[in-house]
């Protein structure tokens, strides 16, 4: 009962977190949130393999618990940082290292004492992959952003 109604609590987190972002961000940071997303997945998909992650109830609470949180807190949080830095790499830096020790450490402590799941990675080394994905998505980003501009001015 109590993990169920942590799920519905970030999943109506996460509507109003989608229903507040401007529309203007959605557009300029969706191919990097989607980018983002599929690193993810492809990480607890390693994690899944090499039996570092586990969720109590099987394969079909392991679904539900990640697209929940990838396609909940994470994909809008990533809008909503790089909303916040508008594109200011030290603020962006700032947030991100913040927001990644409040989930590393106290969250993450939270999840395994309610055995919402089981991860088999210290917290510190668990911050170092999640700090590791913000500036892979900051790289991205700005990749995505210098291609974006070289394609409107050979298209002029």
């Amino acid at each position: 009962m109590l993990k169920n109604s942590i799920r519905v609590f970030i999943v109506l987190c996460s509507i109003i977190a989608a229903v507040l972002l401007p529309k203007k961000s959605y557009i300029k940071f969706l191919p990097v949130t989607l980018f983002s997303s599929t690193v993810l997945l492809l990480e607890i998909f390693y994690f899944t393999v090499h039996k570092l992650w586990k969720v109590k109830g099987g394969a079909s609470a392991m679904v539900c618990d990640t697209l929940i949180l990838i396609m909940g807190p994470y994909f809008f949080a990533n809008f909503w940082v790089f909303h916040l830095s508008k594109g200011k790499y030290f603020l962006y830096s700032f947030i991100n290292i913040i927001a990644d020790l409040i989930y590393a450490f106290p969250i993450i402590t939270l999840f395994r004492k309610l055995k919402f799941f089981k991860i088999k990675i210290s917290s510190t080394k668990f911050f170092s992959l999640i700090i590791t994905n913000a500036f892979l998505n900051y790289a991205f980003q700005k990749f995505f952003e210098k291609m974006t501009e070289q394609n409107v001015e050979t298209t002029k």
